[in-house]
């Protein structure tokens, strides 16, 4: 028999902009529920600066301004950006990929094909974010407002897989306001002259890519917070998964101060394990890991090439006391640009 992997996701009730997202977009809650009013989120181009894998943070996670444990926190205005992933009658999607990335304060992109990252980008910045959604089809990431450089605006890219899809589907947001640099001088390029925004030809898309910031209330850090729901134009099949099972693990201790985790895996299935909340349970990060007791740490994904039982070895405890493993389909997107 056939089962459908639990989707793994976090309670959003811990931190007020969150409260105050599901407010905010509780109209479209019910499936269906107005589903004529919705606007299908355009897809444009990816652009050139989706980072490589070697780019890419080990512990991918949906808080952009804090880079693995470092305490310095990224240059730039704290910025939380949350919503659904819908599909076109209003459907909350669960299981979605939600991706994220942009330039940082000064305008500079994680992405190098030269080094492990760009070495201009911010060292404090995460860059890159994800997010895999729950029964209700919400996201929520914290970053920073992004920054300008030539020929673009304020936007920030995002990548949406579907579950069973292959690959990403790619759109972009932006700002919805008058863009100054950082010395306060008006921007040349606005969201009426941007080459990607001004070429979007249904008004009402281009509409929904131009988001409210407003202030998050009680904060004196001038940090600020937009909802925006992504909304599928397509149709998509969940998949099923062989043996099923919740894939909620626990992890063994094995000498050097490492977990265990035991798994079932499949020809072409890629795996990823999650554990830990980030932002108040906000989302989960997904762990680095090795596939040996004493390898190195060195990944973040991996595609079975076998059958069979699959050991995975992490380093950091589960503090909720166990650990969630995600499958993504055989060819699906596994973070390649």
């Amino acid at each position: 028999m056939k089962h459908h992997p639990h989707s793994f996701h976090v309670p959003v009730d811990r931190r007020r902009f969150f409260k105050s997202m599901a407010a905010v977009s509780a109209g479209f809650a019910l499936p269906g529920f107005l589903a004529e009013a919705l606007t299908v989120s355009p897809t444009v181009t990816q652009g050139p600066y989706y980072p490589l894998a070697k780019n890419i943070p080990l512990d991918k996670d949906n808080d952009l301004v804090q880079l693995n444990d470092q305490l310095t926190l990224a240059a730039g205005v704290v910025t939380y950006v949350g919503g659904r992933v819908l599909d076109n009658s209003g459907n909350p999607i669960r299981g979605a990929l939600v991706e994220l990335w942009h330039a940082d304060r000064e305008g500079d992109y994680l992405y190098s094909t030269s080094a492990t990252r760009n070495a201009a980008c911010d060292v404090n910045f995460a860059g890159f974010g994800q997010f895999l959604t729950g029964s209700d089809g919400r996201f929520g990431f914290r970053t920073i407002k992004a920054g300008l450089y030539r020929g673009r605006t304020r936007h920030l890219h995002w990548g949406i897989t579907l579950p069973g899809e292959l690959k990403r589907t790619t759109t972009q947001t932006g700002w919805n306001e008058v863009a100054y640099d950082l010395n306060g001088i008006q921007w040349d390029t606005q969201n009426s002259n941007d080459n990607i925004f001004s070429t979007v030809a249904n008004a009402s898309q281009r509409a929904s890519m131009l988001l409210d910031f407003t202030p998050v209330p009680a904060t004196t850090t001038g940090e600020q917070e937009a909802t925006w729901d992504y909304v599928a134009g397509r149709t998509f099949t969940e998949p099923t998964y062989p043996n099923g099972g919740s894939l909620v693990v626990g992890g063994v201790p094995v000498d050097g101060g490492r977990f265990k985790l035991t798994i079932p895996a499949y020809v072409g299935y890629s795996y990823e394990v999650y554990a830990n909340p980030t932002l108040a349970d906000l989302g989960w990060r997904a762990l680095p890991f090795a596939l040996s007791a004493t390898g190195v740490l060195d990944r973040n994904i991996h595609t079975s090439a076998a059958e069979g039982a699959l050991d995975i070895y992490v380093e950091d405890p589960a503090e909720k006391g166990f650990y969630y493993v995600g499958y993504r389909v055989p060819g699906a997107n596994i973070g390649t640009p």
